[in-house]
């Protein structure tokens, strides 16, 4: 199976932990995430919108995270990621799909997108309040998570994919040393919100976890760190 990404991408960042968490063997098939790539007639091929991830797997295309983690869960049923009752799938999809719908549209144009394009001290207002808007629900999911510290259920599932690989992102960028005059609140997030940062370091603990780490990630913590 191939996989097209770009490094850093919340989206393809949860078929890569989807991948490594049920032992799904892919190529990754990196592209720098310009319109000349993703709009390119062969990519639109295989992604509609020009949006990563999108698989090849044989004689299929698709895209759009949640459907390729569904369909990956559905030919590699073991350590399913989609609940084992009806009941827990149905909780599963509910949670990503809420989040997808309501949160993840306000965390992209209002928050993430403003610091990766250094917008963020020109539009300080409109950071701010897609900040407060992040903070409401992230509480909401704070009072949400179960009793097993996994947002759904007793294990990793795909609710928890769903939500991290976009809820890290905001940390990181929400926390570099430039945004932090805004006082967006991300500086505090541990002690605010105790179990999405336990959460957080489940997720973090899990064996497959470190393979899945944005390159980009990687590499830019190398640089400050060898700076430092």
């Amino acid at each position: 199976m191939k996989l097209h990404l770009f490094s850093g991408s919340g989206f393809a960042w949860r078929i890569q932990l989807a991948c490594e968490l049920k032992g799904i063997p892919y190529d990754a098939a990196y592209m720098q995430p310009s319109q000349e790539n993703l709009k390119a007639p062969a990519f639109v091929e295989l992604s509609p919108r020009g949006k990563v991830p999108a698989i090849e797997d044989g004689a299929l295309a698709l895209s759009e995270s949640l459907a390729i983690m569904a369909y990956l869960d559905a030919v590699h049923p073991e350590r399913p990621l989609f609940g084992t009752t009806a009941e827990e799938t149905g909780r599963i999809w509910q949670k990503c799909l809420d989040f997808d719908l309501y949160v993840s549209a306000d965390f992209i144009p209002n928050i993430i997108a403003p610091i990766l394009q250094g917008r963020a001290l020109d539009e300080s207002d409109h950071v701010k309040r897609g900040a407060e808007i992040a903070h409401t629900e992230l509480a909401k999911i704070e009072a949400d998570v179960a009793a097993s510290g996994w947002i759904v259920g007793d294990n990793v599932s795909a609710a928890d994919v769903t939500l991290y690989t976009m809820i890290e992102p905001v940390l990181r960028f929400g926390t570099k040393p430039e945004v932090l005059k805004l006082n967006l609140g991300f500086d505090t997030f541990a002690g605010r919100y105790p179990k999405l940062q336990n959460w957080r370091q489940k997720i973090q603990d899990l064996p497959e976890y470190e393979a899945t780490y944005p390159v980009y990630w990687r590499e830019v913590d190398q640089q400050m760190a060898a700076a430092s």
